[in-house]
């Protein structure tokens, strides 16, 4: 196959993990953790990462910045052969995200957008396009990329012949009326949209359960919802009025974040391989599962381990060992 079969465009920057943090420290005050883990991450780089673990060939879309942090980045995305299509751009910082996590609370991202805040669709290769399966991630990481750039980013995949995903992160401003306009005219683009429970319950606006946002959001769309839901699963709602629900298998977290960005992978490497929805929510969940309980320094597979980890790791996540 001349092109990947499935394209991810989503930030490419630095994870930088700090554990545990249950409070920040009073201003000018000061505190210790005991973890810190640096790794590629992005939501972009996160779900081709995963992809890359499951034998699911992947074009990786984004951008660092020509500073030593995106010298870094494009030798981690280079152990998976992700590097190709990562652009350096010169005179550029490459973004970083702070997270603190901690077992009393959720997680706190700090992000620094760095080269992604000028990435706009001029960068993005005409090639880009050429997918059966077309990802875009981290929408509020990337902000010329939003509005009406993101209807043309998904509307030229979708008229190449890509299904196409769509997965938006928080947005930091606090999700105005116009933003949620905004994604709900996006959403006319988009075959399977990908939130997580609060950012479904943000986009509608009112308080609901999962599943009703799924409801409201697929009449919106006419395409599938996939709300994600953690450690409890996933609630699905696509056209017909089909509703399905995926309960995760029970792990022990080793670190959660990225989690979503695995579940994405694991469900548009099931549906590439026409698996039948339940299945591919069921891959996504255990494929999700399997990647956050590992410790934040071993969070991604070595390809020239792949294939040997596939006939245990990916099986049971439903995908077979002959792809």
């Amino acid at each position: 196959m001349s092109e990947p079969p499935i394209t991810v465009i989503g930030c490419v920057q630095v994870d930088l993990l700090l554990a545990p943090v249950d409070d920040l420290a009073k201003p000018g005050a000061a505190q210790f953790v005991n973890d810190m883990g640096m790794r590629a991450g992005g939501a972009g780089a996160n779900a081709a990462f995963a992809l890359a673990e499951i034998g699911a060939p992947v074009r990786l879309i984004g951008c660092v910045g020509d500073d030593h942090l995106g010298g870094w980045m494009v030798e981690q995305l280079a152990v998976a052969g992700l590097e190709s299509h990562v652009t350096t751009v010169p005179d550029e910082a490459t973004g970083l995200t702070v997270v603190c996590e901690g077992p009393s609370r959720d997680r706190t991202f700090i992000t620094y957008l760095g080269v992604n805040a000028g990435w706009d669709l001029d960068m993005i290769s005409p090639d880009a396009f050429a997918a059966e399966s077309f990802l875009f991630c981290d929408y509020f990481c990337a902000p010329a990329l939003q509005g009406e750039a993101a209807r043309e980013l998904l509307g030229r995949a979708r008229s190449a012949g890509a299904t196409t995903f769509f997965d938006t992160s928080w947005d930091p401003d606090g999700w105005s009326a116009s933003t949620r306009e905004e994604l709900r005219e996006i959403l006319a683009f988009v075959d399977v949209f990908l939130p997580n429970e609060a950012e479904a319950r943000a986009i509608v606006g009112v308080p609901g359960s999962a599943e009703e946002c799924a409801r409201a959001l697929q009449a919106i769309s006419g395409g599938w919802i996939v709300v994600k839901l953690g450690d409890r699963g996933c609630v699905a709602s696509g056209p017909d009025g089909t509703e399905l629900r995926v309960d995760a298998p029970e792990t022990e977290v080793g670190d959660s974040t990225g989690a979503g960005d695995a579940f994405n992978a694991g469900l548009i490497a099931a549906l590439a391989e026409d698996k039948p929805w339940p299945e591919a929510l069921r891959a996504a969940t255990t494929l999700a599962s399997a990647i956050v309980s590992r410790p934040p320094r071993q969070r991604y597979q070595h390809p020239s381990r792949a294939a040997a980890l596939r006939s245990t790791s990916t099986e049971a996540a439903g995908w077979s060992s002959d792809r």
